[in-house]
């Protein structure tokens, strides 16, 4: 985290010295895109894993529950937006203004890896230790503010919050437990996929390069709803006793983002 700080500060610098230069005003209202990037953290969130173990006839099937919590995980990301600004509202004469604006834009939220810490009921199988590599999509349109302030006509703070689909996928799950060594319970089905209602509040700061550039930096907050998964049965004959497929929930996600990018107004 203090490595991404340092970035920030170094990125808020080079913001105030490219966009010192700029000497026209801000553009009258219109279509802008952007392009952006960032780095941030998915916090821990709550991983239930559950199916049943088919025990040699005449006994039934034995109930498998297990469930805990996920550790941090790292994340990048990158994305691309399409909005629409209108023209400022003058506070009176004070030299505050505010210009509303609504975009939709389009995230790719990169590869991170929760690992699920699971103890097991009943109590005497142990721990579970889950593994989803995952990578999601967002599709969000977007409500932004931006204000106007008579300290300066080229930075401009703003804030943002939106609402829509996120797309979640895992490749290569695993779910192993120390008393079974190289055993992955999902080995036959190690990928899944999930969709939730996403929810984003944002935060920053943009500077205009020039008439038609502006340079942004902010921090986003992104949850994305609870969301389910089926993996395989687990399937290693003569070695481990077949299984049902098995039912993972994941809670809520709750990621923390830094994002850097460009805009241009047409």
């Amino acid at each position: 985290m203090k490595s991404l700080m340092n970035k920030l500060t170094a990125l808020g610098l080079a913001l105030l010295f490219c966009c010192s230069a700029a000497a026209e005003p801000p553009s009258s209202e219109g279509v802008y895109v952007g392009l952006f990037g960032g780095l941030g953290a998915l916090e821990s969130s709550s991983l239930r894993q559950q199916g049943q173990v088919y025990l040699p006839h005449p006994l039934p099937p034995l109930p498998i529950d297990a469930k805990g919590n996920t550790d941090h995980a790292n994340v990048s990301l990158g994305g691309i937006q399409l909005g629409y600004e209108w023209d400022r509202h003058l506070l009176g004469r004070s030299g505050w203004g505010l210009r509303p604006a609504a975009e939709i834009e389009a995230t790719y939220l990169g590869k991170h890896t929760p690992t699920g810490t699971m103890p097991v009921h009943p109590r005497a199988l142990g721990t579970q230790y889950v593994t989803v590599p995952m990578t999601g999509q967002t599709f969000l349109a977007n409500a932004i503010l931006t204000v106007q302030t008579p300290y300066s006509k080229r930075f401009f703070p703003y804030v943002g919050a939106g609402a829509g689909l996120a797309l979640l996928s895992i490749k290569g799950s695993d779910s192993a437990n120390p008393s079974e060594p190289g055993i992955n319970h999902f080995n036959s089905k190690p990928d899944a996929s999930s969709s939730a209602l996403a929810l984003q509040f944002k935060a920053g700061i943009k500077g205009q390069l020039s008439r038609n550039i502006y340079l942004f930096t902010e921090y986003r907050y992104l949850q994305i709803d609870a969301t389910h998964y089926t993996f395989g049965r687990t399937d290693y004959p003569g070695v481990h006793l077949p299984t049902d497929t098995w039912s993972v929930n994941m809670g809520r996600l709750k990621y923390n983002l830094f994002v850097a990018g460009v805009q241009y107004r047409f």
